[in-house]
């Protein structure tokens, strides 16, 4: 009786060792932090930190998981907000470069032209 007790409560116990992350949700958050990585987000300060923030909260989620502690699914919400801060501000950073590009176009084009001085 007490030999069946122990099984059952060891299987019980190793029943609840990990928690399942869908396949669906691990992809979503590694598909935005390669988005933000080909972006450049690496070249951006402020983007990087975040870069960095997703990449390691993803580990974590995926340790946490592992060990069957419910929190993995909000550490890996907060690995996609990052992951996807991260994008925006890589994002921003190319939109701002194209505009200031721009402006020296426009500036260099109305000195050439005796717009302005």
């Amino acid at each position: 009786m007490k030999r069946a007790l122990c099984a059952a409560l060891a299987a019980a116990a190793t029943g609840c060792a990990s928690i399942q992350i869908s396949p669906e949700r691990l992809e979503q958050s590694q598909s935005t932090i390669r988005s933000a990585e080909e972006l450049g987000a690496a070249d951006v300060p402020q983007a990087k930190l975040h870069l960095q923030y997703a990449k390691d909260l993803e580990r974590s989620a995926r340790r946490l998981a592992a060990n069957g502690d419910p929190r993995a699914h909000t550490v890996l919400g907060c690995a996609q907000a990052d992951a996807e801060l991260a994008v925006a501000l890589a994002r921003e950073a190319q939109v701002r470069q194209q505009s200031q590009n721009a402006a020296y176009r426009l500036d260099s084009l109305q000195r050439f032209e005796g717009g302005t001085p």
